[in-house]
């Protein structure tokens, strides 16, 4: 594949300190930014899930959780598929008789510190546009309350992101993390997409479909593996 790396503003690192506890350290240009995570009940695969989610062609209810919160897009038949024509909020009367696709429109999670905790907001218009920009939002609930905002691209966020996912796998390996973060194991298929979006590189995730019952459907393990492996690092 011809993956290449890219230059980010964004910098991200993820530390599993041990313990149970995790250190996240995030840069969106404007300083170092510093989170702690408890896994009692918390994880950072939160930032990874809403990320995925986020995604148009990711609108899965139950994958997702209570995590995403969506729109509703009226389809109509063209060209021998459903398409998107408009979009409306999820009311039963505006949808109903309709064929409808969730449009995943906003996240909201949180980073529980045990005494503090910080409130997390990821937005993007609800459309299925698969290049867009995400407003993030960030409450930090600590004895000096702060309020991050800012509005980055998708790809961006994904890159940073990925590349403190891989950093942080490549050091501890797979057991590691899970020992350290007490029982989070990393996500990786999640992982495999915001790689791959952050690239603009989507081979990796190509799926063959079969018609023949019984054959089910296969992916690439070679280049998700490659895709995995592959070195973000800017500096």
């Amino acid at each position: 594949m011809n993956l290449k790396k890219r230059d980010c503003k964004i910098k991200m690192r993820l530390v599993p300190y041990g313990g149970g506890w995790t250190d996240v350290y995030i840069d969106f240009g404007d300083g170092e930014h510093y989170f702690i995570i408890s896994s009692v009940d918390s994880s950072f695969g939160d930032l990874l899930s809403a990320l995925y989610h986020l995604y148009p062609e990711n609108n899965n209810y139950e994958d997702a959780g209570n995590m995403i919160e969506y729109k509703s897009g009226i389809c109509e038949w063209i060209n021998d598929d459903y398409v998107v024509k408009r979009i409306v909020g999820n009311t039963k009367d505006e949808t109903l008789g309709h064929v409808i696709q969730p449009i995943p429109w906003k996240a909201s999670f949180e980073w529980d510190e045990e005494g503090s905790y910080s409130s997390w907001v990821l937005e993007r218009e609800a459309n299925i546009n698969t290049s867009f920009d995400i407003k993030v939002t960030v409450d930090i609930h600590r004895k000096e309350p702060k309020q991050l905002e800012y509005v980055v691209p998708y790809a961006d966020l994904c890159y940073a992101v990925a590349d403190a996912c891989t950093k942080a796998l490549k050091k501890h390996g797979f057991l590691g993390y899970y020992t350290a973060t007490y029982t989070e194991d990393m996500n990786v298929r999640y992982l495999l997409f915001l790689k791959a979006a952050a690239l603009g590189n989507m081979e990796a995730l190509k799926l063959t479909y079969y018609e023949e019952q019984g054959q089910g459907e296969t992916s690439d393990f070679g280049k998700e593996m490659e895709l995995l492996l592959f070195d973000m690092s800017q500096g």
